[in-house]
């Protein structure tokens, strides 16, 4: 438990140290005004139940006791619970060994911190928002969400020691008003940032990839210009019916036709929709299906000459070349 407890206890300051707040007088004597009458309720329910109930230290991160007080619990073994496996097959449970879920909870039996094998999982909240915190294997990812309990960033972490340790990826997660799916994600990283756009439905219809020093330079969005652009299309059943990409001046596109698969009936069997792929608006590739492992795939080499492909059972059976329209030669397969 304590090898993995060590590296993330660093995680721990990480996210408290981004929840404190500096508070004006006024907004603190609230706050002490507030935990008297806490002190006086639990005061009130203790005399009345005859045992003693301890409220929850307050955590503040910048005083080195906190680092005691935490490392305390964390040696503790006492205060984390394991999952109770009822009535165990004798043979199955030597031979099959379950990771263990330990947990760290507070006096209210609140989670603080839960471990999972190698994973360790810390929750923690402010003024604004609620955090959470993955580590494992040196890796980090913190998650962070609004009052409404929407994912709003996403920090990825690489932590070798204390004094070691950066953000490799951020994700930031951009929404409407109370709508709980997002319109826009924007993953920045040491080389580019890319923006990704999203429907109603929350399926994602458009991606920019843009170079990093570009918009370090105090660029405009709208005169930068995208290194990659990958546009998505779907139907009325949300299944995608185009994908292109444009890179280096070259557009390809996918397209993904369901006409034959919605004509199918109940007992049929299913296959894939028929296939389209395009370059600089170009046919090169178009499979066409008969039922499932029967179909026809023709590639287009240029504008003049193109072979056909058939195949039954998911084997090649025959080629067919054209030149110009024209058959000129066939290939059997046996």
């Amino acid at each position: 438990m304590k090898r993995f407890l060590y590296p993330g206890l660093f995680l721990i300051f990480l996210t408290l140290i981004s929840c404190s707040r500096k508070k004006t007088e006024e907004n603190q004597l609230a706050v002490n005004t507030e935990s008297a009458g806490e002190n006086s309720s639990v005061s009130e329910a203790s005399s009345i139940s005859g045992e003693e109930i301890l409220p929850e230290e307050e955590i503040h991160p910048e005083e080195d006791i906190h680092a005691t007080q935490l490392l305390d619990y964390l040696e503790n073994e006492e205060n984390f619970t394991s999952p109770i496996i009822e009535n165990p097959d004798a043979e199955d449970f030597l031979l099959d060994v379950e990771t263990v879920e330990k947990r760290l909870v507070d006096s209210y039996n609140r989670l603080k911190v839960m471990e999972y094998g190698s994973e360790i999982f810390i929750p923690a909240q402010n003024q604004e928002e609620k955090i959470l915190v993955h580590y494992a294997d040196k890796k980090a990812i913190r998650y962070f969400y609004d009052n409404l309990y929407r994912l709003t960033r996403k920090e990825y972490w690489t932590i070798n020691s204390a004094t070691d340790y950066s953000i490799t990826i951020e994700e930031e997660y951009f929404y409407n008003e109370d709508s709980k799916k997002p319109y826009e994600k924007k993953i920045l990283s040491d080389e580019n940032i890319i923006v990704s756009n999203y429907n109603e439905n929350g399926l994602v219809i458009r991606t920019e990839k843009y170079k990093k020093e570009d918009s370090q330079k105090g660029k405009s969005s709208e005169s930068l210009f995208p290194l990659m652009v990958r546009k998505w299309t779907y139907d009325d059943k949300e299944r995608i019916t185009s994908e292109s990409v444009e890179e280096d001046s070259q557009v390809k596109k996918e397209v993904f036709i369901y006409s034959k698969l919605d004509k199918l009936q109940e007992n049929e069997e299913s296959f894939p929709p028929d296939y389209e792929y395009y370059e600089n608006g170009e046919l090169k590739i178009k499979t066409e299906y008969v039922k499932k492992g029967q179909y026809t795939t023709t590639i287009n080499f240029d504008s003049r000459n193109s072979v056909k492909t058939d195949y039954l059972d998911f084997i090649k059976t025959r080629d067919l070349y054209y030149t110009d329209g024209d058959l000129v030669r066939i290939r059997n397969y046996e």
